[in-house]
């Protein structure tokens, strides 16, 4: 350095000033973990992150990129490590939860008295897709226990610290009610208790779940071809709209045995591809897409019937033909369901008190319980009550399941703003937790205005 120009010594230190500059506005700005309260919740045989959307940007276009972040989405190892999802469709899911203390119309027409809204969002796990098509029933059974938990609710409902309580819920995916009848002890949804389900290891505290007017919740209509049979493929299906939109096709039809487990169904890409087929086309014919190609990820589902029969389930156990009415096998997403899911059930459900369907046809004709459907699943069984209207047969007025739930954790998941998403629109009005921002997100989710949502007339009254 001794012997080094005055001139060059002074450029070089120069330059080494500005290289750290360089290196420390870099540092400054690169993205930082962002936390988000949220909680980790069971729901039936299902798994999810609830947030309150409050918690999320106000620029709701940053949230199908925060969504993918949380599970790990878009994962070409389909693992989803590097987030809270499990490599599965029903332990891929976000809820987001929040209050709505309104009144609003039912299918009839008449007021209903809102406790809390409900948005779900199902994650795609090798791909990006953000998927607010329908509503997830097992996890619809987390909502309440969150909702009370979180002291979202009501205050008359928190007077005593043990106590039963119903918590009424609008799924904003479908716009359809669910009833929540939970016990809580010690100011707490209560997590104990003796009632069991298949999939889901030990006992509960029970929780019922009543859906209201389980039909049309895409399409408007119980039977959106207008028929009770089609020819989908050249395949015989029903295609009912319940509380998800369903597809029943024969396992026989496709020479798949009824009672196959999910491992040995994987073993059959060809028949998951032509049930796949089948689900595109059918939607098309529901009116749920225009073409097969558009059609959402999880909806339609489609489903395998079979007549009740001697099998095993996932547990190694076996059922016997005279506990089960019916055997079906639900497909969505590609994958096989290792459990039913809930909203597939009650379309299940209502199918069977539909004459002529796939379903009715293979129902058994001695009950297991009377006025209940019992469907059997690769994890054992369901029971469901579904009540038809007594002047027309068609119309569903309720269906009534039971499940439990289970506070896994609380906390904060974590974030990176990385601009994956591109919307010109900032989607920030609505703010401040005084409007139903999960359904803001589902009508643009689906490129509709949500503007109408925030006027005067929609602001809430007093809890």
């Amino acid at each position: 350095m001794k012997n080094m120009p005055p001139g060059l010594f002074s450029t070089l230190r120069a330059s080494s000033r500005a290289a750290r500059s360089v290196h420390t506005n870099s540092m400054t700005h690169e993205p930082i973990q962002k936390p988000i309260e949220a909680a980790y919740y069971r729901g039936g045989t299902s798994r999810a992150v609830l947030i309150q959307p409050k918690h999320l940007p106000i620029e709701r276009s940053k949230w199908p990129n925060i969504f993918r972040q949380i599970m790990g989405s878009g994962d070409p190892y389909g693992r989803q490590l590097d987030g809270m999802g499990a490599g599965i469709s029903s332990l891929s899911k976000i809820c987001l939860v929040e209050p709505h203390a309104r009144r609003v119309a039912n299918v009839n027409g008449n007021q209903e008295e809102l406790d809390v809204d409900y948005t779900f969002v199902g994650l795609g796990i090798e791909d990006d897709e953000v998927d607010v098509a329908g509503n997830c029933g097992n996890m619809s059974s987390a909502i309440g226990p969150f909702a009370y938990n979180a002291g979202l609710l009501p205050k008359h409902m928190y007077a005593k610290s043990d106590n039963e309580v119903t918590v009424r819920i609008r799924n904003t995916n479908t716009g359809k009610f669910i009833a929540s009848t939970l016990t809580v002890a010690g100011g707490q949804a209560a997590v104990a208790g003796d009632y069991s389900i298949d999939g889901v290891t030990g006992s509960g505290s029970k929780i019922k779940l009543d859906f209201k007017h389980p039909y049309g919740s895409k399409t408007g209509t119980l039977l959106p071809t207008g028929e009770v049979v089609d020819q989908i493929v050249g395949y015989e299906v029903s295609c009912v709209d319940g509380a998800n939109p369903a597809i029943f096709i024969r396992a026989e039809d496709i020479g798949v045995d009824g009672t196959i487990l999910p491992n040995d169904f994987n073993k059959l890409p060809e028949k998951l591809d032509l049930l796949d087929r089948i689900r595109k086309a059918a939607a098309v014919a529901m009116g749920i897409t225009h073409t097969g190609d558009a059609t959402p990820r999880t909806v339609p589902k489609i489903g395998l019937v079979s007549k009740s029969s001697r099998h095993a389930v996932l547990s190694g156990q076996t059922l016997e033909a005279a506990q089960t009415d019916v055997v079906v096998r639900f497909i969505s997403d590609g994958q096989p369901h290792r459990a039913i899911p809930l909203t597939a059930a009650l379309t299940t459900a209502v199918a069977a008190r539909i004459p002529g369907s796939v379903v009715e046809r293979f129902l058994s004709r001695t009950p297991v319980m009377q006025d209940v459907i019992t469907i059997g699943h690769a994890s054992g069984r369901l029971q469901v009550n579904a009540t038809m209207d007594g002047k027309d047969k068609l119309v569903p007025l309720s269906a009534t399941v039971y499940r439990t739930s289970k506070r896994l954790f609380e906390g904060n998941t974590y974030w990176t703003d990385i601009g994956r998403d591109s919307s010109d629109d900032a989607t920030n009005y609505g703010v401040g937790g005084k409007h139903s921002l999960g359904l803001a997100f589902v009508l643009e989710s689906r490129g509709l205005s949500s503007k109408y949502l925030f006027g005067d007339s929609m602001e809430h009254e007093e809890r």
